[in-house]
């Protein structure tokens, strides 16, 4: 019998991708002005790879904040500076904002993603809003819950936010079309019902729990998983 492998795919057919994908439709609609969009959820809910996919296949900027840039606002300008291909990175704040401005204008109106920039001081918030404003590029916020809370105090932000998007916890059928793509095992309701209850709809909990659960069906030769070996598999796996 063949052994069961896990892949690492990432699958745009569940229901917070697809939303994903409509909101940006929307937002290069309004193409030519600045604006803004943010994107909320707790941890595990595939935030972040979503946005990955996107850039990397729209030509899209992508900048993770990292917690060294608190007091920093040059850091974050020459990460932006690296993600759009500045040549040549400033160390220097306002010759790497110019540059950034620069390249935003050359990028056709393209999004630019920032994640987790709630950790970083509200400056930091204005510089995007700046960049936004002068160049009508659109920047998409990622981060979880506090996200939302961050903005809102700060009227001049929350006013120019397109759209809030929440990204949801998996339902069974996103498991289903996960666990079908990324091992081709297709699982039994009963099974299907279980990993998605115990995972509580987080991704990345529902990877471990396929991955135990593959290497108990490779074990035991099985052909199809049943539901007492989602039960051993979710016993063995790491829950938040």
């Amino acid at each position: 019998m063949k052994e069961i492998r896990v892949s690492p795919v990432f699958v745009n057919k569940v229901r917070n991708v697809r939303n994903f994908q409509v909101m940006l439709d929307a937002l290069m609609l309004s193409a030519g002005e600045g604006r803004l969009a943010a994107v909320v959820g707790p941890a595990g809910r595939g935030k972040t790879r979503t946005a990955q996919w996107y850039a990397a296949n729209n030509g899209c900027a992508f900048v993770r904040c990292l917690s060294i840039w608190r007091h920093s606002e040059l850091g974050f300008l020459q990460a932006l500076c690296r993600e759009l291909g500045v040549k040549e990175v400033h160390h220097r704040k306002n010759p790497a904002f110019l540059a950034v401005m620069d390249a935003l204008n050359k990028q056709e109106g393209r999004p630019v993603f920032i994640e987790e920039i709630e950790k970083l001081p509200r400056l930091h918030l204005e510089l995007v809003r700046d960049l936004s404003d002068l160049s009508s590029a659109p920047f998409v916020l990622i981060g979880e819950e506090e996200l939302e809370g961050h903005l809102k105090p700060i009227r001049r932000m929350w006013n120019r936010c397109f759209q809030l998007l929440q990204f949801e916890a998996l339902d069974v059928a996103d498991t289903m079309v996960f666990v079908q793509a990324a091992s081709g095992l297709n699982l039994p309701g009963d099974v299907a019902d279980l990993l998605h209850q115990s995972a509580a709809g987080c991704f990345r909990v529902i990877k471990r729990d396929l991955q135990n659960l593959a290497n108990i069906m490779n074990a035991k030769r099985a052909a199809a998983p049943t539901l007492e070996m989602a039960k051993l598999a979710i016993k063995q796996s790491l829950r938040g």
